[in-house]
C-alpha cells in the first residue's frame, strides 16, 4: 500500500513526519510526499491508497496541501484533511467527514472525534456506504492519532 502524506508544518514540527513514515512503513505502508514549495499537486497523489494531509498556522505550504487534498478527492483516493484550527477556511468543508480540525493546545476533541470515526468505519465496512470514506479513517485513522498527539503542546 502507499500513502502519500501532505504537509505544511514549520521547521521545529517536522520530526512529526519521522514518526509518521515510520509508523506506517510498520504498518506496510510505502511513503511518498511532495517536497515542493510550489502549489501543484504531485502526480504521485494518483499512485497513492490513502492521503493525509496537514495543515498548520505556521506553516508555509497550506495552499499546495489543500491543492493535493482537491487532487486526491478528484481520483476518488481515501483521504483525511488535518488542519488546526487557528487556520481560516471555509466552513463547508468541516462538513466534509474526512476533515478534522485540532487544536494544539487542548487536542482531547479532534482525538475523542477521530477515535469515534475509526469504530463507526469499522462498524462500516461490510455495510453499502462510501467506502473511500471507510477506507480513509480505518487505515489512516491511526496516523491520525499519532499526528494530533505529537502536534500537541502537552
Amino acid at each position: 500500500m502507499k500513502a502519500f502524506i501532505s504537509y505544511s508544518l514549520n521547521d521545529s514540527d517536522q520530526f512529526v513526519l519521522t514518526i509518521l513514515s515510520r509508523r506506517l512503513k510498520e504498518e506496510g505502508f510505502t511513503i511518498w510526499s511532495n517536497y515542493s514549495n510550489l502549489d501543484n499537486a504531485s502526480p504521485q497523489i494518483s499512485k497513492s491508497n490513502l492521503f493525509i494531509g496537514i495543515i498548520t498556522k505556521s506553516g508555509n505550504s497550506n495552499k499546495r496541501v489543500f491543492n493535493e487534498w482537491k487532487e486526491a478527492i478528484n481520483m476518488r483516493i481515501p483521504s483525511l484533511l488535518l488542519v488546526e484550527d487557528n487556520v481560516r477556511i471555509k466552513s463547508e468543508l468541516l462538513k466534509n467527514n474526512n476533515v478534522l480540525q485540532f487544536n494544539r493546545i487542548d487536542p482531547s476533541e479532534a482525538i475523542n472525534n477521530v477515535r469515534d470515526r475509526i469504530g463507526i468505519s469499522h462498524q462500516q465496512q461490510f455495510k453499502p456506504v462510501d467506502k473511500k470514506d471507510t477506507v480513509a479513517w480505518i487505515l489512516g485513522g491511526t496516523a491520525a492519532l499519532i499526528i494530533l498527539v505529537l502536534l500537541s503542546k502537552d
